[in-house]
């Protein structure tokens, strides 16, 4: 992955082992993967705005938002979400932009099928990626509010996760379940990953650490 650099503000050097973890707020770049319309901008739009609408705009290209939480490990986190769209044609683009993340959610639509196998196609295409780096991934069988039409059972959803070495979370953003606890989620399996590489003096191209 080229020559790897840890970024602080402020005039202080990054030192092994130098890091004030109760002063300091980690900044994690995380993307959302997902087939179109399977609700990835209603997912981040309710966790940054507390608001839903039916009627979202389709995402052409990629979206940024910005979103502050605590997790056990680290004081204050700030992730940053990149929102991609779901067009077959823009899958490649999607793994370029995973080069700067530390990791994801997943996100498939659980009254499409076929939407769990663009999730399938896109692991086996990242695969390259994946044995560059380590990243944190969460499997997210969203629109849970509609689950008399699911067609994608929560049994078969967590085995295809056991067998891609996944966590399952259902979610749905019309009606808030689960929005805050796959960020927290999400948030907090990273910071258990990196914690030890930054107090080891290991620095990520990945990773931004603000002093407070």
């Amino acid at each position: 992955m080229g020559q790897a650099w840890l970024f602080l503000r402020g005039p202080a050097p990054c030192r092994p082992g130098g890091v004030n973890w109760e002063k300091s707020i980690c900044q994690f770049r995380v993307i959302l993967v997902g087939e179109s319309r399977v609700g990835k901008t209603s997912l981040v739009l309710r966790l940054t705005e507390d608001k839903f609408s039916v009627s979202v705009q389709q995402t052409i290209g990629v979206d940024y938002y910005a979103h502050m939480l605590e997790t056990p490990s680290m004081l204050r986190v700030k992730l940053q979400v990149c929102d991609t769209a779901g067009q077959k044609e823009l899958r490649t683009m999607t793994g370029s932009y995973l080069q700067v993340m530390l990791g994801g959610l997943l996100v498939f639509d659980i009254t499409n099928r076929h939407s769990l196998d663009y999730i399938r196609n896109w692991l086996d295409e990242a695969s390259d990626l994946f044995d560059q780096c380590k990243y944190v991934f969460i499997l997210v069988g969203h629109k849970s509010d509609l689950s008399a039409e699911r067609t994608v059972s929560t049994e078969e959803a967590e085995k295809f996760a056991e067998d891609s070495g996944l966590r399952y979370i259902e979610t749905s953003a019309k009606d808030n379940t689960n929005i805050q606890e796959v960020f927290h989620m999400l948030a907090a399996s990273i910071a258990e990953m990196v914690k030890p590489k930054i107090k080891g003096g290991i620095a990520e191209t990945r990773l931004v650490i603000f002093n407070r």
